[in-house]
């Protein structure tokens, strides 16, 4: 028979002792199996073993209940941290287990050492996660007595922190009445974790520290961890209009800054806070994607959370499903919660259904410390833990820093409408600067004149950097639109043979799918090009000139429709194969990235790719283009915008798939009136190339041009395999990309003129009668707008009659866009579907007779 804990399964304790204590009172009363084992255990040994076992296990699983993390609330009464609770009393000796590095001790020594590591100033949720390894190690460190404490130099360190954290909310309070500036105080301790965070990664190596953050406590961040001019911050309260000509056009707390920062031991380590919108947690993956951009740096992202936005929003999920997945790792996050226990004006018992707002962690197997932020030292003990332990599994953790708002969600709000009874408590609490400098003064840390002198050296600087002058007035001009650049993006057919060799060519131990073998060997002799096969060849003509490039999105490496296959699976291994990655150099890699089952995320991740690495040609593709409406937030307040409010640039490239096949409303259209809604200032290019060297160029364009900015291709779906959108290698080693494409045929003198863009040109031309005399032009590039181009098709259509025609209906697609830029040149007529609340008919029979009827009345009016 085994010994008792052996047979004791750790799951299994709770019940094995309750079927104990049946024992005990009658033994006829349990299973005779259980009756044998407790006959065989000697009571005094293998009872009480297993009674302090099952008491450890509860201070481990429930011990952050009973822990004072919480300003605002008591501890809670957990009857399963008591000895009496499992049948034991002070006075005996039980096992230790470990936990006090001896053998044996009294169940008072044993309970009190586990209050002191479980419940008390700091709260481990770590108890249960799915991989044992994480817990024994996190178990490790707590009881191992592992957590260091402060020495005296460190305290006058937090309290310097302090100092600067409230006293510059409470100057700005005082100076600039009235407005917002999303106060941190009630959780100022936010400042000595995150400047200790950055001194313990830069003693480990780390190069750079990248902060993702929404409003609450930035401007603090930025003045007292990034060191941002105080002269700065206090213009930015004057409202100097000459911020908002070049560089940025956004409040005061949704900027972002970078700095060189000096560590206290010499270190100088690169620390960036980007900018975020109100759209709280939406910068989650675009500081993912930002890290992982930073090629070759030893990176350390940390996000702050709300609370509420953090329990609430969705995208939370998706970016911590990145977190050990392929293409997405960054060596792992700490996140911290800067708790407020509040959001907005909702209580957490009104925005969540969890007991803490960090809960989704455990879904993840991440551990979760909940601190106090009235105990700043607990918050500066566990950096070194925290630290160690992302360094040792590439993993996420959690530090829930609860404290509370000083005043309503903004200075200007009074929070007492909705919650009196929790804001005159908050009233009546002392600061947290003053409650430690009461525990300093205590401690004999340092003298009543020493912490004086700390107030009065801060509250000099921030009188000296107050602004004296006036704000300026300089008049606001808005920037003109500039002409795409003229990029040479033809190759030579030394370099097309070259990869249509290297492509083509399978390797002697690879079992390659059936279906493929034809598809290559067509690839191998004829000299029309498909639009997969234009991309594929566009990437490896990249990969040959050094360059870097990264797409990603849902099937990215097959393609959602077949057509791409940049990556084979073996037919009886079911290994992988990338032919082009035998093109890549040194300096040029190609990463393809079939990516987790989210748009918003996503396109996060890669816009903030984008921004960090400007050399990657970047692309992500939504698996239909009406996808990206998971996306919008990324698109409106980060893609279309960021250059005109932050001055940030990105050359994010997206992919949509877009076209009119019968396929119903959700998978037609790929939104482009929203595009062209939201193009300005030459802020994106948006395209609809209609064959397969257009979008070879397209893509080359992108990658070569100097000038950086996001690119909205609206890519086919029939016409993947249309026998009329190909194109001839000529086309790739001689052209170049137009932004307006005439019709093939040279019709002289022609009665009607149409301009489309898209799939419907093939319909078009598909319907047209020899002899017609109806001229069909493509544009190629809605935005920049081709006005030169179309000028010189007007000039040569003289008395035609002008038509604008689409699949989409009337108030979708580009004729809204297009038709007060038309009007210039006469009066144009509108052929498509009529105005719809949905992109498309779900019936494919009404599709039918709706697509051949515009066609009609196109060609035949």
């Amino acid at each position: 028979m085994p010994p008792p804990l052996d047979f004791a399964h750790f799951g299994n304790l709770r019940f094995i002792v309750e079927e104990e204590l049946r024992y005990r009172r009658d033994p006829l009363s349990v299973d005779p199996s259980w009756r044998h084992f407790f006959d065989e255990m000697k009571p005094a040994e293998g009872a009480k073993a297993l009674q302090a076992l099952l008491l450890i296990d509860a201070y481990r699983r429930l011990g952050h209940l009973a822990a004072r993390t919480n300003p605002l609330l008591p501890p809670e009464n957990i009857p399963e941290l008591s000895c009496s609770h499992w049948g034991l009393s002070g006075g005996e000796i039980v096992p230790c287990f470990g936990v006090l590095g001896k053998e044996k001790c009294s169940v008072a020594e044993l309970v009190g050492s586990l209050r002191l590591l479980y419940a008390e100033e700091q709260g481990f949720e770590c108890a249960g996660i799915v991989e044992p390894r994480i817990e024994e190690w996190m178990r490790s460190r707590i009881e191992g007595e592992r957590l260091r404490k402060c020495t005296v130099e460190e305290k006058r360190e937090i309290l310097k922190q302090l100092n600067a954290s409230e006293l510059l909310e409470t100057f700005l309070h005082k100076r600039y009445v009235g407005q917002t500036r999303f106060s941190l105080e009630g959780n100022e301790t936010l400042i000595p974790l995150l400047q200790e965070l950055i001194e313990k990664g830069a003693e480990q190596g780390i190069e750079e520290v990248w902060i993702g953050m929404a409003h609450r406590g930035r401007l603090n961040v930025l003045a007292n961890i990034l060191k941002q001019p105080l002269r700065e911050i206090f213009t930015s309260f004057e409202d100097d209009l000459s911020l908002s000509l070049f560089e940025s056009d956004d409040v005061k707390y949704h900027l972002g800054f970078s700095s060189e920062v000096v560590t206290k031991s010499g270190k100088k380590i690169f620390v960036s806070l980007p900018p975020n919108p109100s759209h709280l947690e939406s910068l989650d993956p675009i500081l993912l994607g930002s890290v992982r951009g930073r090629r070759g740096k030893k990176v350390l992202p940390i996000m702050i959370h709300g609370d509420a936005a953090l329990a609430g929003q969705g995208v939370v999920y998706e970016m911590l499903q990145f977190n050990h997945l392929p293409g997405y790792e960054v060596g792992g996050t700490v996140h911290v919660v800067l708790n407020n226990q509040i959001g907005y004006t909702t209580l957490p018992k009104e925005g969540r259904s969890t007991r803490y707002c960090t809960d989704i962690a455990k879904a993840f197997g991440m551990p979760v410390v909940h601190l106090n932020a009235e105990m700043p030292e607990s918050a500066f003990e566990i950096v070194e833990m925290v630290l160690e332990f992302r360094k040792t599994f590439a993993s996420d953790l959690f530090i829930d820093l609860i404290g509370y708002r000083k005043y309503g969600h903004n200075e200007g709000d009074d929070p007492s409408f909705t919650q009196p009874l929790e804001y005159r408590g908050i009233r009546s609490r002392k600061p947290i600067r003053t409650l430690y400098l009461e525990k300093l003064l205590a401690e004999k840390v340092l003298t009543q004149e020493e912490a004086a002198a700390m107030e009065s050296e801060f509250q000099r600087a921030l009188e000296e950097a107050i602004v004296k002058e006036k704000p300026s007035s300089l008049p606001l001009e808005i920037a003109g639109e500039v002409a795409e650049e003229d990029v040479e993006t033809k190759i030579g057919l030394e370099i097309f043979e070259k990869i249509r060799s290297t492509f083509c060519e399978v390797p002697a131990a690879f079992h390659p799918h059936p279906k493929l073998m034809p598809w290559l060997q067509k690839r191998r002799t004829e000299e029309r090009i498909d639009w997969a096969w234009a991309e594929a060849l566009s990437f490896g003509s990249l990969l040959v000139e050094g360059h870097r490039i990264r797409l990603a999105g849902e099937d990215v490496q097959r393609g959602t429709f077949s057509q791409r296959h940049l990556v084979w699976t073996d037919y009886e291994t079911g290994k992988f194969y990338s032919p082009l990655s035998r093109l890549e150099r040194e300096s040029g890699s190609l990463e393809l990235v079939n990516s987790p089952l989210t748009e918003y995320a996503g396109m996060g991740f890669e816009y903030g790719y984008s921004c960090t690495d400007p050399h990657t040609l970047t692309l992500w593709e939504a698996q239909y283009g009406d996808f990206v409406n998971g996306a919008q937030v990324i698109i409106d307040q980060y893609l279309v915008s960021a250059k005109q409010k932050w001055g940030t640039r990105s050359s994010l490239t997206l992919l949509l798939p877009h076209a009119y096949e019968g396929a119903g409303p959700e998978h037609s259209s790929a939104r482009l009136e929203r595009f062209l809604q939201l193009a300005a200032m030459d802020n994106i290019s948006v395209a609809l190339p209609s064959t397969p060297a257009q979008y070879f160029h397209l893509l080359r364009r992108q990658m070569l041009r100097k000038e950086k900015r996001p690119l909205v291709i609206l890519t086919p779906k029939s016409l993947l395999r249309h026998p009329l959108c190909t194109s001839h290698i000529t086309a790739l080693t001689e052209g170049r990309f137009q932004p307006l494409l005439s019709d093939p045929l040279a019709i002289a003198s022609p009665r009607r003129l149409i301009l489309c863009s898209g799939k419907v040109f093939y319909d078009l031309i598909g319907a047209r009668k020899v002899g017609s005399d109806t001229r069909i032009v493509r544009i190629e590039e809605l935005y920049p707008f081709p006005i030169q181009e179309i000028e010189k098709q007007i000039a040569a259509a003289e008395g035609a009659s002008f038509f604008w025609v689409q699949e989409e209906p009337e108030n979708m697609g580009a004729w809204r866009w297009v038709a007060p830029q038309l009007a210039k040149w006469g009066s144009w007529r509108y052929i498509g579907r009529s105005a719809n609340a949905t992109p498309a008919t779900g019936s494919h029979r009404k599709h039918k007779e709706e697509q051949a009827a515009l066609v009609k009345q196109a060609l035949e009016i």
